[in-house]
């Protein structure tokens, strides 16, 4: 079932040529089942800068249940100028999925230029944040710039837990995103995985 919304953000400030401000934004699961967007919680949009002469920043709070990987979202921020705004894309992602995760990784995708200046992790996990390079294939489809952040070496994650995972980044104007999403298991379930699967080609 697609969970999906659309939010517009209405920002009624003067406006400065020193920066863009985010005017709406849409944001929902690919609809093929892997990761679940909750319509119901998801969409805390936060103004955490809009002065005069910043650089504007804000802060999109979402929530998915995850089942399987990969998992997409794929959403969009309108910008009214072209200039550089901020955004925090933070998600918290229940464990759906038949397995602990050891690890995350998240591409990132849009259809134009942008840069990954910052990471939120579940506590005590490291990551590392691999920036976006143009010409690249994106996850739903087309070509266009495509970044990276992995995540791990954090207390694992079990099933009907959850993690916080999250990039901030930098763009120029209006942009398209997607991403894909995939959890790794813990070094036990990877190898009752590959059993399984063994099994299964056998029969």
């Amino acid at each position: 079932m697609k969970n999906r919304f659309v939010i517009g953000v209405a920002l009624i400030l003067a406006a400065t040529t020193a920066q863009a401000r985010i005017i709406s934004w849409n944001c929902a699961d690919d609809g093929d089942g892997a990761i679940v967007m909750d319509a119901a919680t998801d969409g805390s949009w936060q103004v955490i800068d809009e002065s005069a002469g910043a650089i504007a920043e804000y802060r999109l709070d979402l929530r998915g249940d995850q089942f399987t990987y990969p998992a997409h979202v794929v959403g969009d921020f309108t910008t009214d100028t072209p200039e550089d705004p901020i955004v925090w894309i933070v998600e918290t992602v229940d464990n759906f999925t038949d397995f602990t995760w050891t690890d995350y990784h998240i591409d990132i995708g849009m259809n134009k230029t942008f840069s990954i200046v910052g990471v939120v992790a579940p506590p005590d996990w490291s990551s590392q944040i691999t920036q976006p390079v143009g010409g690249q294939p994106l996850p739903n489809g087309g070509t266009g710039w495509l970044g990276s952040v992995d995540y791990y070496a954090g207390t694992p994650i079990p099933v009907g837990g959850s993690g916080q995972f999250g990039l901030v980044v930098s763009f120029a104007g209006s942009v398209e995103f997607c991403t894909e999403q995939i959890p790794t298991p813990e070094p036990a379930s990877l190898i009752l995985l590959a059993l399984g699967s063994l099994l299964l080609r056998r029969r």
